[in-house]
């Protein structure tokens, strides 16, 4: 039996990732409703969003208004990124020392949807290595992902297969931790970080669209 020496595990300084499922009714919207924006040609030009962002797709479309008045989907982003604050809390005042947090003191724990887009990529597409300005939070939702895109990624024997991947960089590599974490897309899954946090997307071969939603969040 290992004796009590009151171990504890402290961990101020680590980011965290949050990992969700998100409603299967709130995927199916908004496939629907971002399909119909891609074949209505005025509406894919009037919120055409890539001159903002990073990436290479093959289409980047701002959805802000339509993620704001879809209460399913706000009621799931605002548990979530509550849920990730109250833990990111409890960690500094329970094996930190602190009395509060600097950071959230003042503020009232309301999440706003700053801004939220969906990405379509297709075969060669990719987003190249970077953060989230203006915002406390980034995240995204896998919505689709190519029929044969399974087989694709089984087929990859690289030692790190990335295929069709978002993946997550931290400067810092130790015993225990990781400098760099590879998310596998799958329909549903969702995942939320510190905006700062740095990030990129490989591009895969096969045919079909690989699709998501990114929203940036602040907490007020």
């Amino acid at each position: 039996m290992t004796p009590d020496y009151k171990m504890q595990v402290v961990a101020p300084f680590s980011p965290i990732i949050m990992k969700a499922e998100a409603p299967l009714s709130v995927v199916t919207a908004l496939n629907q409703r971002i399909d119909r924006i891609v074949a209505e040609k005025s509406e894919r030009q009037s919120r055409e969003w890539g001159q903002h962002l990073a990436g290479n797709l093959s289409a980047e479309v701002r959805m802000t208004d339509i993620i704001r008045a879809m209460p399913d989907l706000t009621d799931f982003l605002y548990d979530v990124a509550r849920t990730y604050t109250y833990r990111c809390e409890n960690v500094l005042l329970n094996y930190s020392g602190y009395d509060d947090t600097e950071e959230l003191k003042d503020k009232k724990l309301e999440i706003q949807i700053k801004e939220g887009w969906a990405n379509d990529m297709v075969a060669g597409d990719f987003n190249p290595v970077h953060y989230h300005q203006g915002c406390v939070y980034s995240c995204v939702l896998f919505l689709k992902v190519p029929d044969d895109y399974e087989a694709e990624f089984q087929a990859e024997k690289h030692r790190q297969n990335s295929v069709g991947c978002l993946q997550f960089i931290d400067s810092r590599t130790a015993v225990g931790a990781k400098n760099l974490f590879m998310v596998k897309p799958v329909v549903r899954d969702f995942y939320l970080w510190p905006s700062w946090m740095l990030h990129c997307v490989y591009p895969f071969r096969g045919a079909g669209i690989r699709r998501s939603m990114s929203v940036n969040l602040a907490v007020l």
